[in-house]
Order: C-alpha cells, then sequence, then structure tokens
C-alpha cells in the first residue's frame, strides 16, 4: 500500500512539475531532471527512518522525495530561494488535492462550518499525520476554533537531520495557511517544531459564514 500511495504522490508531483519547470528548462532537461530526483530519493531510501503508521512512513519518504527534488534542483543551479519556491508551488497543487478530498468528506452530514472543519481537521491527524508517528494534544481555544498542538513531527525531524529546516518551514508548514483557506478558515500559529519551537500550534478558526 505504501508503494502504491508514493507511486501516487510521484506521479502526482511530476504532472505539475512538467508544467512549472517548462518556463525554465527545455522538455528534454524537464526529462532528466525528473529522472535525477527519482534516483537521489532512491539513494536516500534505505535511511528513511522507520515509522509505527503507515501514515507516518508515507510522510517521512515524501520528505526524503522532497529532499531529493531540492537538491537535485540547487544542483542545476537554482539558487536556494527558487527551487524553494518551485517546490512549495509543485507541492501545493498536490496537498490542494488531498485538502479538497478531506473537505468533500468532512461536508458529508456537516453542513455547520465549525463542524465540518474539526471533521476535516480529524481526517487529516486519522491518515496521513496520524499517531504515534505523530503526537498530538487538544487545546480548548475558544468559540469556532479548532485547537490543538502537533508535539512531535517526524517530517521536521527528517529536515533537521538534513539540514533542511528553513526548506521545511517555507514548503510542508507553510502549506497549512492556503489549506485552512481552503477550508473555510483562518489558520493562525505562532510557532513549529521545523522553525525551532517545541510544537506546533494550530489554531484553525472557522469562517461560519460559509458551508
Amino acid at each position: 500500500m505504501k508503494e502504491l500511495i508514493l507511486y501516487w504522490f510521484k506521479y502526482q508531483a511530476a504532472s505539475v512539475a512538467r508544467k512549472k519547470f517548462i518556463h525554465y528548462y527545455k522538455r528534454q532537461e524537464v526529462n532528466e531532471i525528473l529522472h535525477a530526483y527519482w534516483r537521489k530519493y532512491l539513494h536516500l531510501k534505505p535511511e528513511v527512518p522507520a515509522m509505527p503508521t503507515l501514515g507516518g512512513s508515507v510522510m517521512v519518504n515524501l520528505a526524503a522525495m522532497s529532499t531529493a527534488f531540492y537538491q537535485e534542483l540547487t544542483a542545476r543551479g537554482q539558487s536556494e530561494e527558487g527551487a524553494t519556491r518551485l517546490f512549495y508551488e509543485i507541492a501545493w497543487e498536490v496537498y490542494e488535492k488531498m485538502g479538497r478530498f478531506s473537505w468533500w468528506l468532512a461536508g458529508l452530514g456537516n453542513r455547520n462550518g465549525y463542524g465540518r472543519l474539526l471533521k476535516a481537521t480529524k481526517l487529516f491527524r486519522a491518515f496521513p499525520f496520524n499517531s504515534p508517528s505523530y503526537q498530538w494534544e487538544d487545546v480548548q481555544a475558544g468559540d469556532n476554533i479548532v485547537g490543538f498542538n502537533c508535539t512531535k513531527c517526524p517530517v521536521a525531524e527528517y529536515f533537521k537531520k538534513h539540514d533542511l529546516s528553513a526548506f521545511c518551514s517555507k514548503t510542508w508548514c507553510a502549506l497549512d495557511f492556503p489549506l485552512a483557506e481552503l477550508w473555510h478558515s483562518k489558520l493562525e500559529r505562532t510557532g513549529s517544531i521545523a522553525g525551532g519551537a517545541d510544537k506546533c500550534d494550530f489554531r484553525w478558526e472557522a469562517d461560519t459564514r460559509k458551508n
């Protein structure tokens, strides 16, 4: 199952990358980049840490794929900033598909904005960001606010090991803010594990004007 899920991500990322890269590279070079980053990932794969859950395993493997992608782009002359921006744009289009599916599921039987938001966040915390690979604590945060903290993130740990915490913060972590908009809410977070905090404090405020 894990390999099937990772293949889906590989296919989706490649599809988006081809559209993005055509503005920067010739078609042949785009193909070379996609093959080369995958070879880099296969080189990193044996050292990807084992996880106690399928979701956690998928996520740390995606972190390794992200690392390989970033390494390949910088090796081909992209600045750190440019490689980060390109990866973010690609990752968001894939993450958006995950978010839209969860939002649709959360809407089944949930007309209320807060109730739907609560269910959507619970779906993500059930898979792929599930315990015990990830560790969560619920927080009472006020009316129409879904609050919880992430106190353990294997993806942040992986990127830290590869000296890519800043890349993680600007890509993986940053994707949660447009996701909140997709889920008819506003996300406030004062810190993240990748950014050096001891937890990621998620506070999702539902827009009760929308369903």
